[in-house]
């Protein structure tokens, strides 16, 4: 029990140090590797999950701000809106096993049902929408792995939107084979950004939080940040 209570305390120390860090931009060296695996969803359920995009588009909460332009649904509300099996796959052991085999991190696990951000949808579309370069916040004790499974990418570029920066040079990723891909990477650690979209493209995604230790933090600071951003994506503050 006491060695418990001791691991507890110094990984919610380390938390909050590590996010006061990551605002000043200090990342860890050892934290910036990231895969892409292709065909992630089989075809047959990825084809569900395109066809049901129609169905979702009167459902978008849409955001103007200094952080996002563009819009979203919450992990909360697109369970609720939904019975497609695309999503029941997503969160089932299948692809969850999946994952870990094409990664190796075999203690990979999604974070509480209860967090919105478990699995929620982004969309990208119209002239100057996107996402500056930043690290993600995290609430969880253990390492937070953000994955991004491209659903469109309907751009006249040849590389996708998404940039990644594991190091000095950012890295841009090929739009050829990107649908389908599932991008994994330590997003409070890895620098990321979304490209400006231009007009008349559009790119749907949707967000996956994973994490080895699905213990969130007691510190009222960080969930308070995490109920903002919230807001800000889904309009549903709950952290």
């Amino acid at each position: 029990m006491i060695s418990g209570l001791i691991k507890r305390v110094a990984a919610e120390w380390a938390l909050h140090h590590h996010n006061k860090q990551n605002r000043r931009g200090v990342v860890s060296p050892d934290a910036q590797e990231y895969f892409v695996i292709p065909e992630a969803l089989p075809p047959a359920v990825f084809q569900e999950a395109l066809k049901e995009l129609e169905v979702l588009n009167a459902n978008w909460v849409r955001s103007h701000t200094e952080w996002r332009q563009g819009a979203a649904i919450g992990g909360h509300e697109l369970r609720a809106g939904s019975q497609s099996i695309w999503l029941d796959y997503l969160m089932s052991d299948d692809f969850l096993i999946k994952v870990r085999r094409a990664t190796g991190i075999n203690d990979l696990q999604y974070v509480p049902v209860a967090d919105t951000n478990r699995l929620s949808l982004l969309l990208y579309e119209g002239a100057g929408d996107g996402i500056d370069w930043h690290v993600d916040g995290s609430i969880y004790l253990g390492q937070r792995w953000a994955g991004i499974l491209v659903l469109l990418e309907e751009t006249s570029e040849t590389q996708a939107k998404l940039e990644l920066a594991p190091g000095e040079e950012p890295v841009t990723l090929p739009k050829a084979g990107i649908e389908n891909s599932l991008v994994l990477f330590r997003g409070d650690h890895v620098r990321h950004r979304v490209r400006p979209m231009r007009e008349d493209e559009r790119r749907v995604v949707v967000s996956l939080l994973f994490t080895n230790w699905p213990q969130r933090t007691m510190n009222p600071f960080l969930l308070r940040y995490q109920s903002r951003v919230n807001s800000v994506f889904y309009n549903n503050p709950r952290p």
